[in-house]
């Protein structure tokens, strides 16, 4: 029989999974993306991000660079949405919190890309996860602490900020950008 600590677990793992779809569903369109995402939508029972998954065909690198590439129409980048606050002072945030938990992601985007943020949080997460099945109460609180206000902070800015910025977009992206930005709370 199983207790309640592998039910948080397992709830634990699956908004994890649905963390990394998210991230996955923002990163560029490359051969293998289609497959990771449609691999990984199996995971998720959040129904909404399912949808944006199943809806990601629409996505090609074409329309990724035409959005969020150089001069596109919106900036995938916190730095973006951070008004007079010290950019730099953004990205040694961003640098210290993936440093205090290890994450070293593997991405071809700077650190403050919404994909690598979302990542992060699907890697803490994990984290959460994994100090839960190990029963150490303190470690669960710390991350999930951490969690919540990169959540705040980093990525609801980001998302909300592209929100307002973007017109014409595919369906999938505009979903998961909302998702992102008020995303619902685990239990």
């Amino acid at each position: 029989m199983k207790n309640t600590s592998d039910f948080k677990t397992q709830d634990l793992v699956a908004e994890a999974a649905a963390w990394r779809l998210a991230s996955l569903l923002l990163e560029r369109p490359r051969p293998e993306w289609k497959s990771e995402i449609l691999q990984l939508c199996s995971e998720v029972t959040d129904g909404k991000l399912s949808s944006c998954a199943r809806r990601a065909d629409q996505g090609t690198e074409e329309i990724y660079h035409r959005l969020f590439g150089p001069g596109g129409t919106v900036s995938p980048r916190e730095v973006s949405y951070c008004g007079f606050e010290d950019p730099g002072r953004l990205m040694a945030e961003l640098a210290s919190f993936y440093q205090a938990f290890s994450f070293q992601p593997r991405r071809e985007e700077p650190i403050d890309h919404i994909s690598v943020e979302a990542g992060f949080v699907g890697y803490l997460f994990l984290k959460e996860a994994y100090a839960q099945m190990r029963e150490d109460s303190e470690s669960v609180g710390i991350t999930k602490k951490a969690r919540e206000r990169f959540t705040d902070e980093h990525i609801g800015r980001c998302a909300r900020g592209m929100i307002h910025r973007l017109g014409d977009i595919p369906p999938y992206l505009g979903d998961v950008l909302s998702w992102l930005a008020d995303p619902p709370q685990p239990l």
